[in-house]
């Protein structure tokens, strides 16, 4: 299968994705209070929006830039192609680790234990970095940021674990 061949799957599968996601959103979820556009159906709407948006535009992309010229078409270097294909593979599937971890986590320990945890973990094992200042200031900033920002900012509550209850 082309590369081209590939966008346009993914582009349509995604398509009828986001037009599935787009009318659950408005058959499910109710509107907001009041007289107003903004309510909880907001932000969902838009992300089933954005993901149809941006599918019609690499249908586009491929239609148009995908085509190329008779007689100009490359050389293939299959090993190159299998050795990046498995490398995505274990990317993948290391961040479905990590989104599940950071779920199940979240749910025993709390925001303010699990969301360092996870950034350490992504820092150290996805990232590879090695620099112990920059792994500490990143895991502690960005989560005394986001529950500044989110608890105290915005008044969201964050969740607290069933294990500890910290926040």
């Amino acid at each position: 299968m082309t590369n081209s061949a590939k966008d346009v799957a993914l582009s349509l599968s995604l398509l009828a994705l986001s037009a599935v996601w787009t009318w659950l959103v408005i058959d499910t979820i109710p509107t907001g209070w009041g007289h107003g556009d903004i309510g909880p159906r907001a932000f969902p709407m838009v992300l089933g929006i954005i993901l149809g948006g941006l599918c019609i535009l690499l249908l586009i992309r491929t239609y148009v830039l995908g085509r190329t010229p008779a007689g100009k078409e490359g050389t293939v270097d299959v090993d190159a192609i299998e050795e990046a294909s498995s490398e995505r593979w274990g990317s993948m599937i290391l961040v479905a680790i990590e989104i599940s971890a950071y779920g199940f986590l979240l749910q025993k320990l709390g925001f303010l234990i699990a969301t360092p945890i996870l950034i350490l973990f992504v820092l150290v094992i996805h990232l590879r970095l090695r620099s112990w200042k920059t792994i500490l200031g990143m895991t502690l900033g960005m989560t005394l940021g986001c529950w500044l920002f989110f608890e105290k900012l915005l008044g969201i509550y964050l969740a607290n674990g069933s294990w500890f209850n910290i926040g």
